[in-house]
């Protein structure tokens, strides 16, 4: 099961919450008018019954009455009290159903009052009104509410199993909602960190429900196209660029050759051999611009096969010894196995790269490392020169980008900028590191290859 996002999961909670208070409200508003409907009946019967004792009264004055309340005596629901009257005044109240006498004053209207018929018995909940007759005594009429309690008991379960039941839709229907935003908000964050890492072909899948997301897509995607043709575009013309100079230069180079031989004074083939240098190192930016071109533009056809990045390692650091022991440094290599997918020839090159920057920039030590890091596999150039400083890491692997240090070496500032896209291309990175000296790691997925 995906793991949701923390603001999805706050917003499942509060659906969920909304969804458990709302249904918690509309119980308890059913809950009140259910009693309130039931009080209000028993309210009526006890007016009802009153008044039939009132006329009993008028009819047949106090033992008529006493003789009607006598006989409701076996209707348990029913309570009744009469106090003596004005002439009796010692005589105890009569009391039916009830233990003593409710504490109730005179009124019309039936209000709420608690009784008790036993000693030992529990309070019970009921309705009473009183009236006070001619003689001086007081009626009590009343009724206990003895459903109410059976209703609550026999509401409480069911609000009981309600509650579960609403529990359980409201938190599944919120993580069908949570999940169905955690998917598609991740499908637009997956495109943006394709975009964001170069993939410019990465696209939002499509889908048709017509809702905000659909809109967002759309607008992503069409930014994604135009990013995509403006990035060809740009390609195409520096390729193209690139291209077209390598022909002019070469024949500079000729004709610089040709000056040099016909040349007759040391100081003009001094100068003409100065000019054949920056010939050269023009020629060879160009073809470095142009092979960034392919790599970037996925005109490389896909090479990939199973390879020990520590025989890539052994064979480069072999083949610069003799440069690396003419320039003053010790150039070791401290591999360990690991294999991964890639195209030897591109990852030669990037090593070639590496090991030529720590030559030119590095100090007196280089150090060529291969090592499994989880899924990675890593070739790590390791040196003890001045380094990047941190601030500077990012600029380092752009396009003909010089920091102020290289400036007085020659370079057209694309190494990095080609390890960079050959890591790109095969799913991995190129990290800049370390404090005393460069750590420069080209970090590729240990992953099968596509099939």
């Amino acid at each position: 099961m995906p793991r949701l996002s923390s603001t999805v999961a706050r917003l499942v909670l509060a659906v969920f919450a909304l969804q458990l208070l709302a249904g918690a409200g509309a119980i308890l508003f059913l809950h009140s008018t259910l009693i309130g409907a039931a009080r209000d009946e028993r309210k009526h019967d006890v007016a009802l019954l009153r008044d039939a004792l009132i006329e009993a009264y008028y009819d047949g004055g106090r033992a008529e009455l006493v003789e009607q309340m006598t006989a409701r005596d076996d209707d348990t629901d029913v309570f009744m009290a009469l106090t003596a009257a004005r002439t009796s005044p010692g005589a105890a109240p009569l009391l039916l159903n009830v233990l003593h006498l409710p504490r109730i004053s005179a009124s019309a209207a039936p209000h709420l009052v608690e009784i008790r018929r036993a000693r030992a018995a529990e309070p019970l909940s009921g309705v009473a009104t009183a009236r006070r007759l001619p003689d001086g005594g007081t009626l009590i009429v009343g009724a206990v509410i003895t459903g109410e309690r059976r209703f609550n008991v026999a509401f409480t379960e069911a609000t009981g199993i309600t509650i579960a039941v609403s529990v359980t839709l409201a938190l599944v229907s919120a993580l069908v909602l949570g999940l169905a935003l955690d998917r598609r908000t991740r499908e637009l964050a997956e495109t943006a960190r394709k975009l964001a890492a170069g993939d410019f072909t990465a696209r939002v899948p499509p889908h048709s429900r017509g809702d905000g997301f659909d809109e967002l897509r759309d607008q992503m995607n069409r930014m994604a196209e135009r990013i995509d043709r403006l990035v060809s575009e740009l390609r195409s013309v520096s390729g193209a660029l690139a291209h077209d100079l390598r022909s002019p230069v070469a024949r500079l180079t000729a004709a610089l050759d040709t000056a040099m031989a016909a040349s007759d004074t040391e100081h003009a083939r001094e100068a003409l051999a100065a000019a054949r240098t920056d010939a050269d190192a023009l020629r060879t930016m160009l073809e470095t611009a142009l092979e960034l071109a392919r790599v970037e533009g996925g005109a490389v056809t896909d090479r990939r096969v199973a390879t020990d990045l520590a025989l890539i390692a052994e064979d480069l650091v072999e083949l610069y010894e003799p440069l690396a022991e003419q320039s003053g440094v010790r150039l070791e290599a401290a591999t360990r196995p690991v294999t991964a997918p890639v195209d030897r020839e591109l990852v030669s090159r990037s090593l070639a790269n590496l090991i030529d920057n720590a030559l030119k920039y590095g100090g007196q030590r280089i150090v060529v490392s291969t090592a499994q890091a989880g899924a990675w596999a890593e070739i790590t150039v390791r040196d003890d020169g001045p380094g990047i400083a941190e601030i500077d890491r990012s600029r380092a692997v752009e396009r003909f980008t010089r920091l102020d240090n290289a400036r007085t070496r020659p370079g057209g500032g694309l190494g990095l900028a080609i390890v960079d896209a050959v890591a790109r291309l095969h799913g991995g990175t190129l990290v800049l590191g370390g404090e005393d000296g460069l750590i420069a790691t080209l970090r590729l997925p240990r992953g099968l290859l596509p099939g």
